[in-house]
């Protein structure tokens, strides 16, 4: 067989100052749900403000709202209840309140008492996702744009319904108060720019702007233009008062990633994801510099102007920088390197002398004259994937972009590890001394974990490793790929011992039997099929209802094959290995992305949105459910090898371990 594991990628050992995630639950509320022995992570941050004295920090996370002490870092608390991620926080002007938003399935707005952290008020009205919330200059109002095609007005004190404003036909994404509050701009997916009396509700006036959809609006701060940019990629000026056309600034050659206004309204920046800022005249229209900030397309995804004007940011998100320039001369000041590629936020503190920025590891804390790292804030992290326990149950393993080590009894992060090549799979050997590593780009790395050093490359698939299986000997390591092929090779050298074909499409999932003499496979073609592993010779295919095949698992005795589908029927079905027979379906309205039996094989634990149901094997009664994650697939579920604990891993950017012995 040809040896094909040259090629040795390297990887990032990284030791960053993060902090137990098992802090939270000591002491903040509903970090911890019932029936949980413990947490890692605190989410991904989706948005980030300072309040208005700029001690602490409110970070929109997927689990909730984080309130942060700016000097320490320290965590004073965490907001619940939205039901999906908190995609939008806003501030009140006079710092008393603040506002929340989520998005998908969770149409509601949330307002709340800055000195207390007191939910002053559920905001329902919505019958699609909201799109944008934004304050009043007075805070007296807090406006609101949905999917449902209306803007609605509340009180900004109490909540309370004010109006609710009829008149656009498709979603409304994006609003502005113009500087004296009278008046509210409203733009989206009807293509028009309507303006609104807050006082009254009333329409005042409406106009065509763009193609396909208005996709920002702006204000200048002496409340004579508003600024927009939609869908056709033209960036437009128009008299605030009548709606009257008067400069065209970018024409559609460009594809416009935000604008902003410089402070004293006479220049608007508009920057595109080709990696430019074009600065344009605002009374004449005239075209006055272009700064370029990447040579790289998708780069540049915003751009604003610091609190007083004299500076702005804006990010290189493929190198994960942030860049601080002068505002008057265009001068590159600082350069600002997140840990990881990729900007989430940036944002300016109340009096533009530190600048923060997120991205996967955290938030990252910058003085602005010094470029000094002030603090980190870590814990966050992005969507995991996938979770094992290391054979001891000693260790988990948590695979979130990079792979990080967690230590089950103290709840310590022991190590984070990222590999050059984006990790989609991973899989421990029976003995624990390897881990395997299936990658987006077409490759498998192999780790010894007790040197913590990367020891083969397996090469020789034509797309990204979906999954990874050890045998139960571990002599032989199965690789699951999109190209719809499974490869099994020796892992001690690396050696290719059989290509499998057959699949007509991609593969997701792979697992060897208990006795290691058959391989099951599924993915896309509606089918699971059997492989002889001596021989590769397909045993048997089962010809499912289902549209894809998320996950398969044998139950220990070998006799049963249980599969998992979200896609088309959400069901989880026990199939006899023998005959291909169809034992028993289990149909559940949040579907089942993954399920695991429990060592002994009485019970079977799957994950669906935002669930995890443990099953009675015989009887197929339901014995627990447990909640706490918010309702978003979990992709992995995985018995600790004593089988008193339940690990899963969700799309919300937490592990939870879950006790099963009460």
């Amino acid at each position: 067989m040809r040896n094909i594991f040259l090629f040795m990628a390297p990887i990032l050992f990284i030791s960053l100052p993060w902090l137990s995630i098992s802090f939270a639950q000591d002491y903040i509320e509903g970090y911890l749900p019932e029936g949980a022995i413990a947490r890692f992570g605190k989410g991904y941050p989706y948005d980030f403000e300072y309040f208005l004295d700029g001690t602490r920090l409110a970070v929109g996370s997927t689990i909730g709202i984080w309130i942060y002490d700016t000097r320490t870092g320290e965590e004073l608390d965490l907001l619940t209840g939205h039901t999906y991620y908190v995609r939008r926080v806003v501030f009140s002007p006079d710092g008393k309140r603040f506002a929340s938003m989520s998005r998908w399935n969770d149409h509601t707005i949330r307002l709340w008492d800055v000195a207390t952290g007191e939910l002053k008020a559920t905001l329902i009205g919505h019958a699609d996702k909201v799109n944008t919330i934004v304050f009043s200059p007075d805070g007296k109002t807090l406006a609101s744009a949905s999917d449902d095609h209306t803007v609605r007005l509340w009180d900004g004190v109490t909540g309370d319904l004010k109006a609710r404003l009829i008149g656009h036909t498709d979603k409304v994404k994006v609003l502005a108060f113009s500087p004296a509050g009278s008046r509210l701009a409203s733009g989206g997916a009807d293509e028009v720019i309507r303006l609104w009396n807050v006082a009254t509700g009333e329409l005042l006036l409406t106009f065509a702007a763009h193609v396909n959809s208005v996709d920002a609006l702006m204000y200048s701060s002496d409340g004579e233009k508003i600024a927009s940019y939609g869908g056709d990629n033209n960036v437009c000026l128009w008299h605030a008062q009548t709606g009257e056309f008067l400069h065209l600034l970018s024409d559609h050659t460009k594809e416009v990633s935000s604008i902003d206004f410089s402070r004293d309204s006479e220049t608007l920046a508009i920057a595109s994801y080709d990696g430019t800022i074009e600065f344009w005249h605002t009374h004449t229209g005239a075209h006055l510099k272009t700064v370029n900030v990447s040579t790289k397309p998708y780069s540049l995804y915003s751009m604003f102007y610091s609190p007083d004007g004299s500076t702005y940011v804006c990010d290189d998100d493929e190198e994960g920088k942030i860049l601080l320039y002068d505002a008057n001369t265009d001068q590159l000041l600082r350069t600002f390197k997140l840990p990881s590629r990729g900007v989430g936020g940036m944002g300016y503190s109340p009096d533009g002398q530190t600048l923060v920025g997120s991205d996967q590891f955290g938030l990252h804390f910058w003085d602005v004259d010094t470029g000094q790292l002030l603090q980190t804030i870590t814990g966050y992290s992005e969507v995991i994937d996938a979770v094992v326990y290391s054979p001891d149950g000693r260790t988990l393993v948590s695979l979130a972009g990079v792979l990080r080590f967690w230590d089950v009894e103290t709840e310590k992060l022991l190590r984070t590890l990222t590999p050059e090549s984006s990790v989609a799979s991973i899989a421990f050997s029976p003995d624990g001394e390897t881990l395997a590593c299936g990658t987006r780009d077409n490759t498998i790395l192999l780790w010894n974990i007790s040197r913590w050093k990367q020891v083969t490359t397996l090469e020789g698939h034509t797309k990204g490793i979906s999954s990874v299986a050890f045998s139960p000997g571990g002599q032989i390591l199965a690789s699951g790929s999109w190209d719809g092929t499974i490869r099994l090779w020796n892992p001690d050298t690396g050696e290719l011992l059989k290509a499998l074909t057959g699949h007509s499409s991609s593969i997701d999932t792979v697992v060897f039997s208990p006795n290691g003499e058959m391989l099951a496979s599924g993915g896309n073609n509606e089918t699971i099929r059997f492989w002889n592993v001596d021989t590769g010779e397909l045993l048997n295919t089962i010809e499912t209802e289902s549209d894809t095949i998320d996950s398969v698992v044998y139950s220990p005795d070998g006799k049963t094959l249980v599969s998992t589908s979200t896609n088309g029927d959400h069901s989880i079905r026990f199939w006899n290995v023998d005959t291909g027979e169809l034992l028993k379906t289990i149909t559940l309205e949040a579907g089942a992305y993954a399920a695991v039996y429990s060592p002994d094989g009485s019970r079977l634990a799957s994950g669906g949105l935002g669930k995890i149901y443990v099953w009675d094997v015989a009887t197929g009664e339901r014995l627990k459910t447990f909640t706490g994650h918010t309702e978003d697939p979990i992709y992995s579920v995985v018995y600790s090898p004593n089988g008193r604990t339940l690990a899963s891993g969700c799309r919300d950017s937490t592990i939870i371990l879950w006790d099963l012995t009460k």
